[in-house]
């Protein structure tokens, strides 16, 4: 294969035939390996057999990563986790203690809401606890699966980027990179970082946004369909749809009706207690809450974390519960199952990273921005930038890498003031977080889907619209950044007004629409 710096508009070619497949079949395998192929046939001189074997070798690459290999197997240990909680009871003792507790929609998106919030070390467990506690709450009161996974979605990685976790020492690293390449001296990282939070409007607004609909049930678009038809049917999935994780098909009836909420709480306690150690043992050398947090090993600690969790789940069968070897081992391999569609699913989606990375998609993208523009147009350019490489390329660390480096110096540059430099980089975060979001290739996204239970482009349709609608509003808000010198608190607060008032607005309409229809 000839060597090339850049394949230009071409590169889109690949992430541009999976996103649009997506769209139009959901059949999300289908559409990533099409992508992935597209790809392989391009990179190997539009040769069509060296194309499949280029094609297969990614597959494999991706797959022995040693972060992708790692976030494999917890995939199914997690899921051997889920199973033993819900072979042995816990599910049904969660239900029956939240159904004198949660009695109305209101109070179980809310619910969800705040853990997603509490739960803040860590994107994937996030999604993992939020999704095992509430998906069955969510069924017995008739709230859809779409709207369980935009709550995971729109919880985990904005609020992993705002409080202590791998993600605040990785955008920490970033903006060390573009403090590098600038030659700033006068602001350490972690000053730059605090001062690039306020400029992080898309994941202040998907947070808030989360909270606002589920107090007032404000829903809009696909997302009210989604809402009305499990309200009146009491089909919390759509008809015809393939659910990432159907415990109730897969695992049969849920066990014991009579069992403690032991058989819940222990697992789900392991897991949470084995990440946190994981994250400090990992990243131990360092002296410092930030410095552990730089040097650790989030896949490991994550891995450990789900083993304890099936561990445990195992030995409350064999000691509590009395359950015969031979059923122990199936349930493992039962609940490995749930994830096989997830697990190949995160695959294809590495591997068509792997595919856009190879052919500079970020750099034709970077490339064609560049020039001699006013710093006015910077902040909102960057935040477009952002969106359209995380979306590209299912990752937001990824837009991450390729633009904070590049940010801090291209506005020191323009401006010579270093703190109006760092704030960049909040808004390259926020980009990528939108991004994230919003693509069908993205791993949180599959992840969120996994653990509501939702089919994934059913996930994707429904939440886009309020993606879109948060992304929208921060755009203006990076506008003013650019033209003017206003507080950030004070844009902030703006926002979130423009914000609540368009998605009151936008419930009303589809309301309207959805009775017209009638």
């Amino acid at each position: 294969m000839e060597e090339q710096t850049s394949f230009g508009i071409v590169s889109l070619v690949p992430p541009f035939t999976a996103i649009v497949l997506c769209f139009l079949t959901k059949r999300v395998l289908l559409s990533l390996f099409s992508g992935i192929l597209v790809g392989g046939i391009i990179l190997s001189g539009y040769h069509p057999l060296l194309g499949i074997e280029l094609t297969l070798d990614t597959i494999i690459k991706s797959i022995t990563d040693d972060w992708n290999a790692r976030l494999l197997v917890f995939n199914l240990l997690m899921g051997s986790g889920v199973a033993f909680i819900w072979r042995l009871g816990g599910s049904n003792a969660l239900s029956n203690f939240a159904s004198k507790k949660i009695k109305t929609k209101k109070h179980a998106n809310l619910g969800a809401w705040l853990l997603g919030i509490f739960v803040f070390f860590n994107d994937y467990v996030n999604a993992a606890i939020v999704g095992n506690a509430f998906r069955d709450i969510f069924d017995r009161l008739k709230i859809s699966k779409e709207k369980l996974s935009y709550v995971l979605d729109s919880t985990a990685a904005p609020v992993a980027t705002f409080f202590i976790s791998d993600w605040i020492a990785f955008q920490i690293g970033m903006i060390q990179s573009g403090l590098d390449a600038a030659e700033i001296k006068t602001i350490p990282a972690f000053t730059g970082y605090l001062y690039s939070v306020p400029f992080n409007f898309y994941c202040i607004l998907a947070v808030l946004m989360v909270g606002v609909v589920a107090y007032t049930g404000w829903d809009f678009g696909s997302m009210l369909k989604a809402e009305k038809r499990a309200e009146k049917t009491g089909e919390t999935a759509r008809k015809g749809s393939t659910p990432m994780m159907d415990v109730n098909n897969e695992l049969g009836d849920p066990g014991d009706s009579n069992a403690g909420l032991s058989t819940f709480f222990l697992p789900i306690l392991a897991l949470v207690a084995v990440a946190a150690f994981g994250f400090w043992y990992a990243g131990s050398e360092g002296s410092t809450l930030m410095e552990v947090l730089e040097k650790t090993d989030p896949a490991k600690a994550l891995l450990w974390a789900a083993f304890a969790m099936t561990a445990t789940g195992m030995l409350l069968a064999g000691v509590k519960h009395k359950m015969p070897l031979k059923d122990i081992m199936e349930t493992v391999i039962d609940g490995m199952k749930l994830m096989l569609l997830a697990c190949a699913i995160l695959v294809l989606a590495w591997s068509l990273g792997i595919i856009t990375k190879e052919m500079h998609l970020a750099d034709f993208l970077i490339e064609i921005v560049s020039g001699n523009l006013p710093f006015e147009v910077i902040p909102v350019i960057l935040f477009v930038l952002s969106m359209v490489i995380a979306f590209s390329t299912g990752t937001s660390w990824g837009a991450m890498t390729i633009l904070t480096p590049v940010a801090i110096p291209l506005v020191y540059k323009m401006t010579g003031d270093p703190y109006t430099s760092v704030t960049m980089a909040g808004i390259v975060f926020s980009g990528a977080i939108f991004g994230d979001h919003c693509s069908p290739i993205s791993d949180t996204t599959v992840l969120s889907s996994i653990f509501s239970g939702a089919d994934h482009m059913d996930h994707v349709t429904t939440q886009i619209p309020y993606a879109i609608l948060g992304a929208l509003v921060a755009a203006m808000l990076y506008l003013v950044v650019g033209f003017t010198s206003v507080n950030p608190a004070i844009l902030i607060v703006i926002g979130i007004a423009l914000m609540i008032l368009l998605l009151y607005i936008l419930h009303k309409f589809s309301l309207k629409r959805i009775e017209n229809v009638r």
